[in-house]
């Protein structure tokens, strides 16, 4: 705990209905940096998060869906197990409030009155129908920050349109330019860029207030649309059509600036090498690791603009060669030789790797219903203090009602038994829960 108080964060308490992925990514963000992120929830209503079905039909169990939940069992409880909750929600609090009753909401204007900061992305209009809008909370709480980021933002003609990162990338540009060449935009990937992309800006935006609300006193609302910061990733194309008037097409695995770039073929099944020949020193290098001598000479691949006008030629040439190479092996003698490589890692290889075993990336956590297993870490380290451990696994639904609720607002056992029967809290969903 001492290592605990050391973090950025620490002190700080974000009341969070941070749901999907957007939301998800910038609490766990938060979480790793000290915050204390207690995520609001209902029984009444389905966290997205972690099931958008009250039972899953075994049908999806046995699909992709059932991927997501451990040993894809759908049995009773099975929303504590799911794996994007399990990452996301990660040193998170639940309180479980039915926000449509007037003994929910008044508990939550008293945690507002608590609180630093209130994040939420929820479909268009649920805080104005909840009566969570900034102007009442601000009435509560002056100091209060309030981070809305819904699809397209609080304000314009689309505010009230839904949308997943899916069609945030779409409406954004994203998709078009993310395709394969000779390709039409449905054979393009479904990348979900635009959810924590979203949700890293959320973080950084609620931190600045922070750092405002220090110099003035004042909490402010901050609208962030997730469409939007989809757009700022799109510096090349944006300003290609801005300054040129030219639009980009397709650009697939290709860099829009040099070429050999991308991924390449080495020996075995499924193996690959990444490689980046971003100058023409280093195309010379690959050329003599790749014992291609006559390529560094070759008119057509003189120089950046030569290689970048025939990479369809040069592609295959690279690709003959890379094939007859072990992945990693190759990584390890280009980057020697100042080439900017990598290996393609598959899933099952990452916790291997022995530069992430180094850096101690993964670490274990250990979840009372899903058991123990390896996570990504936190992704800023701090000089000034020790590698700090996850700091606890995602919590099960309302778990930490007693300790909020009574801990932090005070409410005595008797009024928080009457919460439960009055099924204002609980720890399971209604059976009738909906999304």
């Amino acid at each position: 705990m001492g290592a605990e108080r050391g973090l950025p964060l620490a002190g700080v308490r974000v009341l969070a209905q941070g749901i999907v992925w957007a939301g998800p990514f910038a609490t766990v963000l938060l979480s790793d940096l000290g915050a204390e992120v207690i995520e609001v929830e209902s029984i009444q209503h389905l966290n997205p998060t972690r099931t958008n079905f009250r039972h899953i039909p075994q049908q999806l169990l046995d699909g992709r869906v059932g991927t997501y939940y451990l040993n894809r069992d759908g049995s009773e409880g099975f929303w504590n197990r799911q794996a994007w909750f399990n990452f996301a929600k990660r040193g998170c609090k639940s309180v479980t409030l039915n926000l449509e009753s007037e003994r929910g909401c008044s508990l939550f204007y008293e945690l507002v009155q608590h609180a630093d900061a209130f994040i939420e992305n929820n479909a268009a209009a649920v805080v104005e129908r909840l009566k969570l809008d900034y102007a009442t909370l601000t009435q509560l709480n002056p100091r209060l920050i309030m981070v809305r980021f819904p699809g397209f933002g609080i304000e314009g003609p689309y505010r009230h349109y839904k949308g997943y990162g899916t069609i945030m990338e779409a409406v954004a540009g994203h998709t078009l330019l993310r395709g394969y060449e000779g390709s039409d935009p449905s054979q393009t990937p479904n990348s979900l860029h635009g959810d924590p992309n979203a949700g890293a800006n959320v973080a950084f935006a609620l931190i600045a207030a922070l750092f405002a609300r220090e110099r003035t006193g004042a909490g402010q609302l901050i609208d962030l649309s997730q469409s939007e910061a989809v757009l700022q990733q799109e510096a090349y194309a944006f300003m290609d059509y801005a300054m040129n008037a030219r639009v980009q097409g397709h650009w697939g695995n290709a860099s829009p600036a040099f070429a050999p770039y991308g991924p390449y073929p080495a020996s075995g099944d499924d193996r690959w090498v990444a490689i980046a020949a971003d100058s023409d020193a280093a195309f010379c290098a690959l050329c003599a690791c790749l014992e291609l001598p006559g390529l560094a000479t070759d008119a057509r691949f003189a120089d950046a603009a030569a290689r970048y006008a025939h990479r369809g030629e040069l592609d295959p040439l690279i690709a003959a060669r890379t094939r007859e190479h072990d992945a990693r092996a190759l990584m390890q003698q280009l980057q020697a030789a100042g080439v900017p490589a990598t290996e393609l890692l598959h899933q099952d290889e990452m916790t291997e790797d022995p530069h992430l075993r180094a850096r101690e990336f993964f670490q274990p956590v250990a979840h009372p219903e899903a058991g123990t297993h390896l996570q990504p870490g936190p992704l800023a380290r701090f000089a000034r203090q020790p590698l700090v451990p996850v700091r606890g696994p995602a919590p099960t639904l309302g778990q930490h009602n007693q300790d909020v609720l009574c801990g932090l607002l005070g409410l005595s056992r008797a009024e928080y038994d009457q919460l439960v029967a009055d099924e204002i809290i609980g720890t399971v969903y209604r059976e009738d829960a909906h999304a």
